[in-house]
């Protein structure tokens, strides 16, 4: 009967325990900000590497977003002009690094990354730090995506 109660008393001490660390723990997550300091789109720029990208031959469509130092750009490529794609991508990066060299520069034309780019590119930036933070972390995993 004991070692029953030993038992008991000691798994209640353990389960105690970590549902106390878990509250604390989330507590600290939702008091510290997702990232320092906040993220900032660059509209302009992505204006300016869109038209870079449109002025490349055989382009036929480009969709920017630049979130502080990351410019992810896709580009619509059709017809015959498939058969060029990675010179195409290549001559859109190289005008661009020459445009932006601080930035750094991903470019693709995989037709799922261009619409969810464009997607990003159309919807206005959030004033809400945490909002913004998300955005950037999306943005980031688009990047992961591009490998490049």
């Amino acid at each position: 009967m004991r070692a029953i109660l030993a038992i008991l008393m000691l798994t209640l001490a353990i389960t105690g325990c970590t549902g106390n660390n878990s509250a604390q723990t989330k507590k600290k997550n939702d008091a510290e900000p997702l990232c320092t300091p906040a993220p900032v789109r660059y509209t302009q720029w992505e204006e300016q590497a869109k038209a870079i990208a449109g002025s490349v031959n055989g382009v036929d469509e480009a969709a920017a977003v630049q979130i502080d130092k990351d410019l992810n750009l896709a580009i619509k490529v059709s017809n015959f002009n498939r058969f060029r794609l990675e010179s195409i991508e290549k001559e859109v990066a190289g005008k661009l690094k020459e445009a932006f060299p601080d930035s750094n520069i991903h470019v693709t034309s995989d037709k799922r990354l261009f619409s969810d780019l464009q997607a990003m590119s159309s919807a206005p930036w959030p004033t809400d730090v945490k909002e913004a933070c998300k955005k950037k972390k999306e943005s980031k995993e688009l990047e992961k995506k591009m490998r490049g």
